[in-house]
């Protein structure tokens, strides 16, 4: 560090207490175990660097934080596409016009959020597919699954959210899918329309929905994130709090989580290349084209709901999405390691085939 880093940095030590804000972003997995707030900012990041991690951070265990990163990138882009954007019927599809061919980079930004946005959704969910296979949303874990499952439906209302903002025929139409599977829901139907103020697609529809997408839904992730890596540090993610061969955050830890945010951003950006989200036409509440479907996280429940009589689909998905919450009240196996529990892994088996078949009878719905 430079003579004048070194100036700066006692400067502003003298009038901000850095270890206290470093703690403080140490609390989002960037640093495990207590910072020493009363020493100074060097000396409790040296130490902080040296510190052997815990056995639940260590690889593959890095999905939260991943999650994390991918949430800031996706707010850093929206707020990117949020100077162009006109949230009304009359100028929302020419702002996105405008956005995609004239601004600099502008369709670059909007496919790589518009990807980061499915991208988040499926980490989440991934990330529930391992903490059940793993058995951590037992005692005294059971916030961590909750808070994870509170996550990722609101990462799916910030999706839905989000899906109108371009206000084409994909985007009214694929959200029209959307809200039909909402309405069926007993009670997430009605939180659905409580925060919309109607499950119709009208004109103020789409500025609640942005301001939903820009502003409440990030703020309550932001909170969710917050509170949950508060009890990952809490609690851990396993009973194991030592590692058989403890590694340190610098260089091991930081090295295996960079090759991976390589590996997701390349991803993100090479499907904003070869599979870009194409605008169509404006939209048009007359005119329905063949083949609109929800997105691909709501075709089981559009697959569901259609193959069943009114009202039992959506009674059948409100009842597993509270057991699901409540799994870590209702799961009484001690168990924690998957072969320890058989029947568990079969469900969870028969599960995902159910998904998969619904997934796929939801696409082959001509809507």
């Amino acid at each position: 560090m430079s003579t004048l880093s070194r100036r700066l940095l006692g400067w502003l030590e003298q009038r901000l207490n850095l270890t206290e804000i470093f703690s403080f972003i140490s609390t989002f997995g960037l640093a495990y175990g207590d910072i020493d707030t009363r020493k100074p900012l060097r000396e409790a990041v040296d130490e902080a660097f040296k510190k052997p991690l815990p056995a639940y951070a260590q690889w593959p265990q890095v999905l939260g934080l991943l999650t994390l990163v991918l949430f800031l990138f996706q707010m850093a882009t929206g707020v990117l596409l949020a100077f162009y954007y006109q949230p009304a019927p009359a100028t929302a599809y020419d702002s996105v016009r405008t956005i995609v061919q004239e601004a600099t980079l502008g369709w670059y930004i909007h496919q790589m959020h518009y990807w980061g946005s499915n991208i988040l959704i499926g980490l989440l969910m991934l990330r529930m597919l391992r903490l059940f296979l793993h058995g951590v949303y037992r005692a005294p874990r059971e916030l961590i699954w909750v808070l994870g499952g509170l996550l990722v439906g609101l990462s799916v209302y910030a999706g839905l959210s989000g899906a109108l903002l371009p206000w084409d025929q994909q985007a009214y139409w694929s959200s029209i899918r959307s809200l039909e599977v909402l309405a069926e829901l007993p009670f997430f139907g009605w939180l659905a329309d409580f925060l919309v103020g109607s499950l119709e697609v009208q004109g103020l529809t789409l500025t609640r929905f942005y301001i939903l997408h820009v502003i409440c839904l990030p703020l309550a992730m932001f909170v969710l994130f917050y509170l949950h890596f508060a009890a990952v540090r809490r609690v851990g993610l396993s009973r194991s709090k030592v590692s058989d061969q403890p590694r340190p955050l610098y260089p091991d830890h930081l090295a295996d989580l960079c090759t991976l945010l390589f590996l997701i951003f390349g991803a993100i950006l090479s499907l904003a290349v070869l599979a870009p989200a194409t605008v169509q036409s404006e939209a048009d509440p007359f005119s329905s084209p063949a083949g609109i479907h929800p997105p691909w996280y709501l075709l089981p429940a559009y697959g569901l709901i259609e193959v069943l009589p009114p009202g039992v689909g959506g009674g059948l998905i409100s009842a597993a999405l509270l057991v699901f919450l409540a799994l870590p009240f209702l799961d009484r196996n001690p168990g924690q390691s998957p072969s320890r529990r058989p029947l568990a892994l079969l469900l969870l088996a028969a599960l995902l085939v159910a998904l998969g078949w619904l997934g796929y009878t939801g696409y082959a719905l001509r809507g």
